[in-house]
């Protein structure tokens, strides 16, 4: 699940870590927007999170969402800054979401091989998320097809809600170099909606035999209708589901 760190929805985390062992999810998910910040966006000492993860078994994920405007060494840098959290917390799947302008493309294979030797040297599992239909980086499966070509080492992260119906066979290409996939709703032809499983048109059954966590990605943003489709309730409801395609 997401850990419901969002400023209006926002939840102790030890509260949050509780909840999940409670209702059986595997992991929870973290998201770092502000490098080398993750304690001050929690509001809790990494290390008291970190061992609330390992007392509960729920594995600790970390998403961090990079702002990449061209400047080379964006991504290495911001996985630097992260690295004392990320030990503290017991992090090993870390993946990075780059957005940003058609300027930072050129740039991406450098830094993602760069970010795969910090990575590796601190025994992380490191990969890359896509994007939707919206943005400029990491859109086109070819796209994201020829930068896991160049950094063999980096592991891929499947938004399924970024995801056009047409474009799933070429990203189910890539199930052997997934580190965990996320999942939630939307009304295709639109993605990004972060909808309740059952409340949009995907087709989950493309990742009911995969053996890594799926996140579930629910709620949160205005278009989704905000924190309130991220509730308890819809939580255990949208884990029902999941854990339906399975049986």
């Amino acid at each position: 699940m997401l850990g419901r760190f969002f400023p209006l929805n926002w939840r102790p985390p030890v509260d949050e870590i509780r909840f999940a062992a409670e209702h059986g999810f595997d992991a929870i998910q973290i998201r770092s927007d502000r490098a080398g910040q993750i304690g001050d966006d929690l509001r809790a000492d990494p290390r008291v999170v970190g061992l609330a993860f390992a007392a509960s078994g729920v594995e600790p994920v970390l998403e961090m969402l990079v702002f990449h405007l061209g400047e080379p060494g964006t991504i290495p840098l911001a996985l630097r800054a992260n690295l004392p959290a990320i030990e503290q917390i017991g992090f090993r799947r870390v993946h990075i979401h780059p957005v940003g302008p058609d300027d930072a493309a050129p740039l991406l294979a450098d830094e993602f091989q760069e970010a795969l030797e910090i990575a590796q040297g601190a025994g992380l599992m490191l990969g890359v998320e896509h994007n939707a239909v919206g943005h400029r980086l990491l859109v086109e499966p070819a796209r994201v097809h020829e930068l896991l070509n160049a950094v063999p080492g980096l592991h891929f992260v499947w938004d399924l809600n970024h995801t056009r119906a047409e474009d799933v066979a070429d990203f189910s290409r890539l199930r052997d170099r997934l580190s965990l996939v996320h999942v939630s709703d939307t009304p295709l032809p639109e993605t990004n909606h972060h909808l309740p499983l059952g409340r949009g048109s995907v087709d989950f059954r493309v990742v009911r035999d995969l053996d890594l966590p799926l996140i579930l990605e629910v709620g949160g943003l205005p278009i989704s209708g905000g924190p309130g489709l991220d509730t308890d309730e819809v939580l255990l409801d949208s884990l029902a589901r999941l854990r339906a395609l399975r049986t």
